[in-house]
C-alpha cells in the first residue's frame, strides 16, 4: 500500500469512519473509498475528490497527493533597500557639469547583496549618470554607477567621482607617491591623462557598482 493510502487508512480507522458512508459523501458508489484502499482503482484520486476527501477528513490535500503548499515566503513582500539616483551628470569627457542635485528615481537592492556581496550599507551610496565617453570600454554614457559616498580614500588607486574645479567627472585616480597630486586616467585611449593637485579636487566618492547599457 503507498504513502497516500496508508495515510488515507490511518485516518478512516483513527475516526472510526465507515468506508461506505465516506464513499457516499464522495457523491461516490459506496465501495469506492474501499476499492481504493485495497485494489488500487483508481490508480489515483481525481482532483475534485482528493479536494472532498481533504475537507472530510482534513488531511493537508498534498497528503492525498495534491500539490505542495506554497512556500509562505515565497509569497511574501521582498524586503528591499532603495539608493537614491540623483541629477548630477558626472561627465567622463569634458567636465561638464548640472547643479540640480535633485532626486531622479529610486534604485530597490536586495540589503544582502549590497552587505555580503558588495560589503556596502545604504545611508553613504548615491546612483549617479555617466555621459560621455572617456571611460569606455568600462564606461559608457548613459550608464549608471553606484558611488560610495563615505569613501574618499585615494591611497587606494580606482574609480572615483570628483569634482576637479571644471566640473564633476568619473576618472580613474592614482596618487603620485610623496607628492600631493593626484593623476586623472580616462581608460579610453583617445583621452590625455592628467596631474592636478590634491588641494585643487574634491573627492565626491569612489565608484563600486556600473549597471551598463548593451
Amino acid at each position: 500500500m503507498d504513502k497516500i493510502r496508508k495515510r488515507l487508512s490511518r485516518e478512516i480507522e483513527l475516526r472510526q469512519m465507515d468506508m461506505k458512508q465516506l464513499s457516499l459523501a464522495l457523491g461516490k458508489n459506496h465501495a469506492y473509498v474501499q476499492q481504493f484502499l485495497t485494489r488500487g482503482i483508481p490508480a489515483r484520486l481525481k482532483e475534485q475528490d482528493r479536494r472532498k476527501l481533504s475537507e472530510l477528513l482534513d488531511i493537508p490535500e498534498n497528503e492525498l497527493g495534491g500539490p505542495k503548499p506554497a512556500s509562505s515566503s515565497a509569497h511574501a513582500t521582498p524586503q528591499f533597500r532603495t539608493i537614491t539616483e540623483y541629477d548630477i551628470r558626472a561627465s567622463a569627457g569634458d567636465g561638464a557639469l548640472t547643479s540640480e542635485e535633485n532626486v531622479r528615481s529610486q534604485w530597490p537592492f536586495d540589503p544582502s547583496y549590497l552587505s555580503d556581496f558588495l560589503g556596502l550599507s545604504t545611508n553613504d551610496l548615491a546612483i549617479i549618470e555617466v555621459r560621455g565617453d572617456s571611460m569606455e570600454p568600462t564606461l559608457s554614457s548613459g550608464d549608471r554607477v553606484m558611488v560610495h559616498l563615505a569613501d574618499k580614500q585615494i591611497s587606494q588607486p580606482g574609480i572615483f567621482i570628483i569634482y576637479d574645479g571644471g566640473g564633476t567627472v568619473i576618472k580613474r585616480v592614482e596618487k603620485i607617491p610623496g607628492q600631493d597630486k593626484l593623476v586623472l586616467i580616462s581608460d579610453n585611449p583617445l583621452h590625455t591623462r592628467y596631474e592636478i593637485s590634491g588641494d585643487d579636487v574634491q573627492i565626491v566618492g569612489r565608484v563600486v557598482w556600473a549597471a551598463k547599457r548593451l
